[in-house]
């Protein structure tokens, strides 16, 4: 018998692993395409994070296909039970005190929240991580969704108020605003309500907390109003922007003076986009409060509630319009 050469053992050999890899390709191909849909289920959420958020769930199914991306939901399925949907599921992904905060939230039928859940965090071990634990998260737990949910120090007054965990208001504000983000969503596109946006402040004379029957817009540097009673200029309001923490998007905040007393009557942010549940607390009362009553002098920069950039931002445009006050207004210019 005529031997092959090696040259023909090897064109032997290598055809031979090519049959072979191919076919093994083709099984590995066909297993994948035929149970990648279950396995992208179950990596999705895991049978402990829904009996917690979504009790009852026999299966869930994807639907973030049928809607335009959103930058804070992640990945949305509809939870069932045989054939009948039980609810919505939601997977956000936030910024904390830190990057990476994912939350998932349940939300049944009838549009109320079932319970949330923090299943991925980098916070800080002691403080932010605590958001993760049921002294904070079961909060949510059962809740109404008429209102948006607020977080507040101390003790919870009202049903839609959450109380932040201690010395971590950034990491509390970063999951209720997840949490509001996926109600808001949920109202618009699931139940077909209209979401009302509140409505944004305006500079008024009772806004800015200051006595008078007429407002007068005058020329000058900065949009600035005379506050007059009986005809007698008695205050100012000007208003003035400066960058918070997104330094192409500027913050617009309102002042007021009163002539009598050379002191800041209030500040009114009306219009900012700094982070939800993080910056944006810069229109809460709490920070207006940092303000009132203030000599109308140049203010040290005070940190509200972990928003630094925010906060700083906001000091500044309050320290241009204290600036334009003394500088200019009371000096009969404008």
């Amino acid at each position: 018998m005529k031997k092959k050469s090696l040259l023909q053992e090897l064109i032997t050999l290598g055809l031979t692993l090519m049959v072979i890899s191919v076919v093994i390709g083709g099984l590995v191909a066909f297993v994948y395409e035929t149970t990648k849909e279950q396995i992208a289920m179950n990596n999705a959420v895991n049978a402990d994070d829904l009996a917690v958020i979504m009790p009852g769930t026999e299966t869930i199914e994807d639907f973030a296909g049928e809607f335009e991306a959103n930058e804070v939901i992640t990945e949305m399925y509809r939870a069932k039970n045989g054939d009948e949907v039980i609810g919505h599921v939601y997977k956000m992904t936030v910024n904390g005190y830190k990057p990476g905060l994912t939350i998932l939230a349940g939300i049944d039928k009838d549009g109320n929240l079932v319970a949330a859940k923090v299943t991925q965090s980098s916070e800080t071990p002691g403080l932010g991580a605590l958001v993760a634990e049921e002294a904070f998260i079961s909060q949510f737990t059962g809740k109404t969704t008429a209102a948006d949910f607020q977080v507040v120090k101390g003790t919870a007054a009202s049903e839609n108020e959450i109380v932040a965990v201690s010395g971590a208001t950034i990491s509390s504000n970063a999951v209720a605003s997840a949490i509001n983000e996926a109600v808001k969503f949920h109202k618009q596109n699931i139940l077909g309500e209209e979401v009302v946006e509140e409505k944004a402040p305006e500079a008024t004379i009772e806004t800015l907390l200051l006595t008078g029957d007429e407002m007068v817009e005058i020329e000058g540097e900065y949009q600035t109003f005379e506050v007059k009673t009986a005809g007698e200029v008695t205050g100012y309001i000007v208003i003035t922007s400066h960058a918070g923490y997104y330094q192409d998007m500027p913050m617009t905040i309102a002042v007021g003076f009163d002539n009598a007393t050379k002191k800041i009557s209030n500040i009114v942010v009306l219009e900012q986009n700094e982070t939800k549940g993080l910056g944006d607390v810069i229109e809460q009362e709490g920070f207006q409060q940092l303000f009132q009553g203030k000599d109308a002098q140049e203010l040290t920069v005070e940190i509200y509630s972990g928003a630094s950039e925010s906060s700083k931002g906001a000091f500044k445009a309050v320290n241009q319009a204290i600036l334009y006050y003394n500088d200019v207004l009371m000096q009969g210019g404008n």
